[in-house]
């Protein structure tokens, strides 16, 4: 029996251990990303990351911004559930934006800190931020807007994975 053309190359595919075709794809799938990566470097305007690389950077530095305001803050009460976010709009820049609403469950006037992530369609976080939003007398609600330190596309939602009342 002579083989030809895909034939031959088809049955080289599946005499490859299963182990050694997936190492492959991954191998590929990283190429591929990286190329992508690549071609698009320098396409966008000089706040924009560069590249992949530079992207999961910025993101790191936004979450190490954030904790870091957290964690130098003293004599908080958590208030997480005290605080929702309003559906993401784009403004005229491309930035994400949401309204963040703070209610004040406390006896006495408080200011809220905080977080506010972006996230994509694939829960992945584009960005986080902090806010704060002062002066919120007992039983009201006060308001804040949390911008993106990015261009984002309007498929982002945001959360409020911390927030302190103080």
């Amino acid at each position: 029996m002579v083989l030809t053309g895909s034939d031959c190359l088809m049955t080289r595919w599946n005499e490859i251990p299963l182990r050694r075709r997936r190492v492959g794809a991954v191998a590929g799938a990283a190429t591929l990303v990286a190329a992508l990566a690549w071609g698009t470097a320098g396409c966008s305007d000089d706040d924009q990351p560069k590249d992949l690389r530079d992207a999961a950077s910025s993101v790191q530095s936004a979450l190490d911004r954030a904790g870091d305001e957290f964690n130098d803050f003293r004599n908080g009460v958590d208030a997480a559930g005290d605080v929702k976010p309003g559906p993401v709009r784009i403004d005229s820049d491309g930035r994400a934006t949401t309204e963040v609403t703070a209610t004040n469950t406390g006896d006495s006037s408080a200011d809220f800190l905080v977080q506010v992530e972006f996230r994509k369609p694939n829960n992945d976080i584009a960005d986080t931020v902090v806010l704060n939003i002062k002066n919120v007398e007992p039983g009201k609600t006060g308001t804040g807007t949390a911008r993106s330190n990015f261009d984002l596309n309007d498929n982002v939602t945001a959360s409020v994975p911390r927030a302190l009342r103080h």
